[in-house]
């Protein structure tokens, strides 16, 4: 596919090719475009061939700013920042499922209008890759659930996460790379062979009932206008 997904923002859409970044906004009823190209980078480029690494550099190329973020926030040593205090509790793992459950379902309340957006991407992105046309009436009528949604990736990634915490404890950034490696090829070969059904059922769980809603006109016609740029600038790459 062209496009090789997209994330929401509290204002707009972000759609993403191998080449573009497009985002498109609203503003008091206004749809605007700002694009961006990618720089060109044969390393990013041989890691989309490497198993077990192209997971990286897919993240990189879909939000490049938050990876940068995450890896530096992980680098830095925070055990020596503070010291660990032996009369810490041992939080469970259940303790940390259920500190997720409380910030998901609050923040359902709290982030209405980025939900909806990203339930606007979603059925454009359905459409998209179903084939039917980027128009208002089937986008509206589309899904919001999406099997390419990236909560599906994090339900994979969050065992992964917790079984490594166990062997790599002191390596907090080493666990976070692994742990997209591996679980972008889970990922990969669940979507590719119908398995692990049980957890795409949890993400689509998640994903109709917590991190998306259903979206307005305008939030609408914002994933058009920006699907629709980010399919056309593929496009002209591809005739070049």
């Amino acid at each position: 596919m062209a496009v090789l997904g997209g994330r929401a923002h509290i204002n707009g859409i972000t759609f993403a090719t191998s080449t573009h970044v497009v985002r498109g906004k609203l503003k008091n009823g206004v749809v605007t475009l700002q694009v961006r190209k990618l720089p060109e980078s044969r390393l990013l480029e041989a890691m989309d061939r490497v198993p077990f690494v192209r997971g990286i550099s897919k993240l990189a190329k879909l939000n490049w700013n938050l990876l940068l973020f995450v890896v530096l926030l992980l680098a830095i040593p925070w055990g020596w920042v503070f010291p660990a205090n032996h009369a810490d509790t041992i939080i469970s793992a259940w303790s940390v499922f259920a500190v997720y459950g409380v910030v998901l379902i609050a923040l359902r309340f709290l982030l209405k209008r980025l939900w909806q957006f990203h339930g606007a991407e979603h059925k454009a992105f359905n459409v998209y890759t179903g084939g039917g046309q980027l128009l208002p009436g089937p986008v509206q009528a589309a899904d919001r659930v999406s099997s390419r949604c990236g909560t599906n990736l994090v339900v994979i990634m969050l065992p992964i996460n917790f079984l490594l915490s166990y062997v790599l404890n002191q390596f907090p950034l080493l666990i976070f790379l692994v742990t997209i490696s591996v679980g972008y090829e889970v990922f990969n070969w669940s979507s590719r062979r119908n398995r692990l059904k049980v957890v795409f059922r949890i993400a689509a769980i998640i994903q109709k009932y917590i991190v998306t809603k259903e979206p307005n006109e305008s939030q609408i016609q914002v994933a058009i206008t920006a699907l629709s740029k980010a399919i056309e600038l593929d496009q002209d790459r591809a005739v070049q």
